[in-house]
């Protein structure tokens, strides 16, 4: 095997570090994106040149780091002790990945460069499924701000722009550590087991002619690279100069409403309800030609559809106030049912509707469509919860854990839904998302496959207390837009309300934190995309490759190990 020069700690840490603070740094709210195509090079030299023990360990620091700084403001409903689970378990994803990374260019230090895309994009796509599935943190989303790199989202979704990020800091880290470590410019030793004849381990060195020393194993990854980032940008800039469809369209009003999460809904409910009113009556005012208001995710806290039936004061004035503006309303609401009645609830039925206590109940968080007459014709129950925030899976089996997450967090116990519903609003269809589902490329793609012209999310953040929180979440979603050309409506509770055009490119914002309320325009989709059409073939082949590579690499570095064993006796 190659031997490996050890790095000495007061190296190490400052490496592990720096990765952890450029990664910080270019994620929102700081936004220096120039910082992710150089973020990865100090940890993955330490992964192609150090044990994996030395490489478990600066791993470990690197990516904990990375999480603990990146996610910090989810202290703030999950509290320290959530915080430390979160980032273990996503700082534990980076971390699997470098330990791959490092087994595999022990076996393969050719293609180390090339494989190491591949195996982070494996790592990313897995962390992003079932009940912990969280797309936060891959370093694809530093680049929001760039328009014209990021439009080939529309053929690979955002792993295609990770992939070519993750390509060129790898391929800089690969031609380090060959310049640190020794190796010879040109050639470059690799493990090769002569199994045919004298069983003994071979170091087979390649000669490049003068004529082609440049192009080498040691830079055809960073040539790769740039020619892929040359590719982008010529993409883009053809992108971006196609025109966007003008007709049909919609007009909606966003309102972003400042429902506190913090205080109990019978202090807050009238206040709040009072507030929606006021904004929405002024957003009617300035343009009474408005298709569609929204009002953000649980605006209101107490379920609207048994309350609308039932009549409540409180809900008969939203009712009323519909009516009176005889415009279509999205409300963002909960919704509650008797278990046994799940799949065919009677609307008719107040028994179904209000359980009683030996009753099982279930919720959901949901958004309902109003027509002009106040009248409910549709609704969507929120599919991917937001774990320990809305649910926690594993309460049935652990209910002691479940005891101390009530007591530190403010977790739920929702249902989901499991309907990927498309409105229809003459001439458009739209879905709407709730909260994070709108992370999730895959998930977005379901309800444009479904025939959704575009996509509201609704969204309630104003727990995070920050900034970063708020743009972190919000930046994400530019990348959906583009993915599937379609245009990005978003209600916040306290931001970020914005509308994105299908190049990803926010056309109105409103400031966060503040009541307000945003005009604007929506279309149709500007055309199928790749990405739409196919989904996510990218990752899916990465984890292939990474699974194959990752298990022919233990094999040739047992098979090394035990002729070098063999050779010393």
């Amino acid at each position: 095997m190659l031997k490996i020069n050890e790095l000495k700690w007061y190296v190490g840490i400052p490496l592990s570090i720096s990765t952890s603070m450029m990664l910080l740094i270019a994620f929102p709210p700081y936004n220096l994106n120039i910082l992710g195509f150089i973020a990865l090079i100090p940890i993955y030299f330490i992964a192609y040149t150090q044990n994996l023990k030395r490489t478990f360990l600066y791993g470990l620091l690197s990516s904990f780091l990375f999480y603990c700084l990146y996610l910090f403001w989810m202290n703030a409903y999950l509290a320290i002790v959530g915080v430390s689970f979160v980032t273990v378990v996503y700082g534990g994803y980076f971390l699997i990945s470098l330990l791959i990374t490092n087994i595999v260019s022990k076996a393969f230090p050719k293609y180390r460069a090339f494989l190491t895309p591949f195996i982070y994009l494996s790592i990313e796509y897995i962390k992003s499924f079932r009940f912990l599935g969280f797309t936060f943190g891959s370093i694809g989303y530093t680049q929001h701000n760039f328009p014209i790199f990021i439009q080939i989202a529309d053929i690979g979704g955002e792993p295609l722009v990770a992939f070519i990020i993750v390509l060129f800091n790898a391929s800089l880290a690969h031609i380090i550590a060959q310049a640190v470590m020794g190796e010879i410019p040109g050639k470059l030793p690799t493990i090769m087991i002569n199994r045919a004849r004298t069983g003994k381990i071979k170091h087979q060195v390649f000669e490049n002619p003068k004529w082609r020393r440049f192009l080498n194993f040691k830079t055809i990854p960073l040539i790769t690279a740039v020619l892929l980032m040359c590719f982008s940008f010529i993409y883009g800039n053809f992108q971006l100069n196609r025109p966007i469809p003008k007709t049909p369209k919609l007009k909606l009003a966003l309102i972003q409403g400042l429902s506190s999460p913090r205080t109990k809904w019978k202090d807050e409910k009238w206040k709040t309800l009072e507030r929606l009113m006021k904004l929405t009556h002024e957003a009617y005012s300035e343009d009474p030609d408005i298709d569609l208001f929204v009002w953000t995710e649980t605006a209101i806290r107490t379920s609207l559809r048994p309350n609308f039936i039932y009549g409540t004061p409180y809900h008969m004035r939203i009712k009323y106030l519909v009516k009176n503006l005889k415009t279509y309303f999205v409300i963002g609401s909960p919704d509650n049912y008797l278990a046994s009645n799940r799949e065919n609830p009677n609307p008719e039925s107040l028994e179904a509707i209000y359980p009683t206590k030996e009753s099982e109940e279930i919720w959901t968080n949901s958004a309902y469509f109003l027509n002009t007459d106040g009248e409910i014709i549709g609704k969507y129950d929120k599919i991917k919860l937001t774990p320990f925030g809305e649910h926690f899976p594993l309460g049935k089996y652990i209910p002691f854990l479940q005891k101390i997450l009530d007591k530190f967090t403010d977790s739920a116990g929702f249902t989901p839904g499991n309907e990927y519903t498309v409105f229809h609003h003459n001439p458009l269809s739209f879905s709407v998302v709730i909260c994070w589902e709108g992370t999730y490329g895959y998930f977005i793609r379901k309800f444009i496959k479904n025939g959704a012209d575009f996509i509201i999310n609704i969204s309630n953040d104003m727990w995070t207390k920050s900034r970063a929180g708020h743009y972190e979440h919000f930046t994400i979603t530019k990348f959906r837009a583009i993915e599937n050309r379609i245009w990005y409506a978003r209600a916040g509770n306290d931001g970020v309300t914005a509308i994105i055009n299908p190049y990803g490119i926010v056309v109105k914002e409103l400031p966060i934190q503040k009541a307000g309320y945003l005009i604007g325009e929506v279309g149709p989709r500007a055309r199928e995309t790749f990405y739409t059409k196919h989904g996510d073939i990218l990752p899916i082949l990465s984890v292939i490759i990474m699974s194959i590579g990752l298990f022919s690499s233990i094999y040739l570095l047992v098979q090394t190990e035990k002729l070098q064993n063999k050779k010393g006796r």
